[in-house]
């Protein structure tokens, strides 16, 4: 045989080379704040569906049902570890000694906060947040107590499609604008009256937040629909009505919870929120049902820098003894804040009226806060300072005011 056609013959007779493996794509983003429905986290990239499941050149399946397992990426580039510490001082004016109010100035750890956000897979968050510093206070004495460490948010999200999102865990409800912000983003040194209440040593209190805050239940919630223009949201969830860290339940009922936004050009923002409790205290079987009617309206708007919020917020409760007549509560925001990026400035004034009962006389609380605040060359922390008026009961004999120099840390 010739050797040209045989050295040709053995050519044609090897197989081809097998093309490379393509390079893994790029992990997505996680979101870096508290996953809210005001603040959702970050939406993942599409991903092309397929109908069976496809197993890499390893052999692992990496895609099952269209969702995407992400086994070419390492667990740790789809953790995203994030959180916040507030540290200041704190004072209530005047200074007295052996006295609810005024007698505890002084440094203190408001915050330390740390959030866990995994992606497993394409559109599924799981997300857990630890306090450091959280509160424990001594029942028989409000200026006593320590600090703890206390889960905060515990919650699997996943989106089945734009108009549906569903959430299990611990978490808060959608219920109030003020109270949806990520404690990461609360631009004072803590939320008004109406969200958190007023104890000492702030206030004589003591009062009652309007507003729930983190339950445990199921939610089920939309991203923003709509177009350009008109945008619109919804959550509709049910809790168990007691609040955060509960080993278990007053009662067999649940809490519903629910909101709607309308928002034009994602501009002005118009919230409506809804919720029903009933709490049950008490010894058995001699035990009192006190059902709650929450209701409340909030209306936002951001341009150029500048943030304005206002709200509303109601409560009826009634009773299942007789003998005690119906009660009601309300409440009333009034927010602006201003910042300028370029230099990091900020300033904000706040005004708050909470009224927790109308059968119990002279219990009102008013609520007015100044802040001024610097966030120096971007970096991840600021500095504030915080001037708050308060005026509760007409028989405090002196007021109450406070000024605090804070420390915000941002992760």
């Amino acid at each position: 045989m010739n050797p040209l056609f045989a050295v040709a013959a053995l050519a044609l007779a090897q197989p081809a080379a097998e093309p490379a493996a393509a390079p893994p794509a790029a992990p997505v983003e996680a979101a870096s704040a508290e996953p809210s429905l005001t603040n959702p986290p970050a939406a993942h990239v599409e991903e092309k569906k397929v109908s069976t499941v496809a197993v890499d050149r390893s052999g692992r399946a990496n895609t099952v049902g269209g969702l995407k397992l992400e086994t070419d990426t390492p667990w740790w580039q789809r953790l995203k570890v994030g959180g916040f510490a507030r540290v200041g001082v704190f004072y209530a004016f005047p200074l007295k000694e052996d006295e609810l109010v005024g007698s505890n100035g002084g440094f203190r750890l408001a915050d330390f906060r740390l959030n866990f956000d995994f992606r497993p897979i394409d559109k599924l968050t799981v997300y857990a947040s630890v306090e450091f510093a959280a509160p424990l206070v001594d029942p028989n004495d409000p200026l006593a107590g320590r600090r703890i460490v206390d889960l905060r948010d515990a919650f699997i999200d996943y989106e089945i499609h734009a108009a549906l999102v569903v959430k299990a865990g611990q978490f808060r409800p959608g219920y109030y604008a003020e109270m949806l912000l990520s404690d990461g983003a609360v631009p004072f040194v803590s939320r008004s009256v109406l969200a958190n209440g007023v104890n000492p040593p702030e206030g004589y209190g003591p009062r009652t937040h309007l507003a729930p805050d983190r339950q445990v239940g199921l939610q089920a919630a939309s991203r923003r629909l709509g177009n350009d223009t008109i945008g619109f949201r919804y959550a509709l969830g049910v809790f168990n009505g007691n609040g955060q860290n509960q080993l278990f339940n007053d009662n067999n009922g649940v809490m519903p919870v629910g909101r709607v936004e309308v928002d034009l050009m994602e501009t002005v923002t118009l919230g409506l929120n809804a919720a029903y409790n009933v709490r049950t205290s008490g010894v058995r079987p001699n035990r009192l049902a006190t059902n709650n009617l929450d209701y409340g309206v909030d209306l936002e708007a951001h341009k150029w820098g500048f943030q304005v919020l206002g709200a509303f917020l109601g409560r009826s409760t009634t009773y299942s003894f007789s003998g005690l007549q119906p009660d009601s509560a309300m409440g009333a925001l009034g927010q602006l804040r201003y910042f300028h990026e370029a230099t990091g400035l900020e300033g904000a004034a706040r005004f708050a009226w909470y009224e927790p009962s109308r059968v119990q006389a002279e219990d009102s609380v008013m609520e007015l806060a100044a802040m001024v605040g610097w966030r120096p060359f971007k970096l991840p922390f600021r500095v504030l300072a915080q001037y708050t008026h308060r005026e509760e009961e007409r028989t405090v004999s002196y007021p109450n005011d406070s000024v605090d120099l804070m420390l915000h840390a941002i992760w």
